[in-house]
């Protein structure tokens, strides 16, 4: 007699002996970023939390997105995907990290390859700033370009030209402490853009900020944008939203929404 065992699988999620380095595949030379299907879940005690739930969404190069929603609606578990700060259980994070069309999906990517694509390639702004206490405005700022072993005369001339252009130049030597919650953001942003990456991507950059305070670092991002850059800004304000090229809704992990935006700094300060 034989006697037949049915073993139910157990989905398994990707962790990085499974992830290898990622192959290369073409993507439009205008986008900038693409997602498809991502999936991301998680266990509290016996329950499933489903965070992302088959999340799709394109980025071209000099394109300004807004994600909004509500808290718990899955935005920065999200943007930690798309910053190699979180692994989702399924779906593709595609990257032209050539601006030619090389596409990289980051998901296939070991620890050390999103280390280097956090390094390079993705500039990140944090709502707490996430500025190192003991150094000065330049010294966060060069950070990422001493990390990357970067010539210290290119590191200077960058740093001081990031500076001047956000206004900081002479808070250069002054610790994050000795800063107003403004200036800390702004600096955020220049750490961001040292290496001149791909992509920004901004989580709730203006959440701790006054309306004045809030408004002067929208209008960084708007230059930001008119100079080339492409910008992901998550936010629950969607006041603040409507200066985007397109705000997505993201509702319990689900994309429920697109819109077109594109209001002036005056219009959305109008209400």
């Amino acid at each position: 007699m034989v006697v037949k065992i049915s073993v139910k699988k157990k989905k398994v999620r990707m962790n990085k002996e499974q992830r290898s380095t990622a192959r290369a595949v073409r993507i439009d030379p205008d986008i900038v970023l693409e997602v498809h299907d991502l999936i991301k879940t998680y266990t509290v005690g016996s329950s499933t939390i489903t965070a992302l739930n088959k999340v799709n969404l394109y980025i071209k190069k000099g394109e300004f997105i807004a994600i909004v929603g509500p808290s718990g609606s899955g935005k920065t578990t999200l943007i930690n995907c798309l910053g190699a700060l979180d692994f989702p259980d399924s779906g593709k994070i595609i990257y032209n990290v050539d601006s030619k069309g090389m596409g990289l999906d980051v998901t296939q990517m070991t620890n050390k390859q999103h280390k280097k694509m956090r390094l390079r390639k993705i500039g990140l702004i944090f709502q707490f700033y996430n500025l190192f206490p003991i150094l000065t405005a330049y010294e966060n700022v060069e950070l990422p370009m001493v990390i990357d072993k970067k010539d210290a005369k290119i590191r200077e001339a960058r740093v001081k030209s990031l500076l001047k252009k956000i206004g900081l130049e002479k808070r250069m030597a002054h610790l994050p402490t000795q800063m107003s919650g403004g200036e800390q953001q702004r600096l955020t942003i220049a750490r961001a853009l040292v290496n001149e990456p791909l992509i920004i991507l901004a989580d709730e950059p203006t959440g701790e900020l006054d309306t004045e305070t809030t408004t002067n670092i929208l209008k960084i991002f708007l230059d930001l944008k008119n100079a080339g850059e492409s910008i992901l800004m998550v936010t629950h304000n969607k006041r603040i939203a409507g200066i985007a090229d397109r705000i997505i809704t993201l509702t319990d992990g689900v994309v429920t929404d697109e819109v077109t935006g594109g209001k002036s700094l005056e219009e959305i300060n109008r209400f």
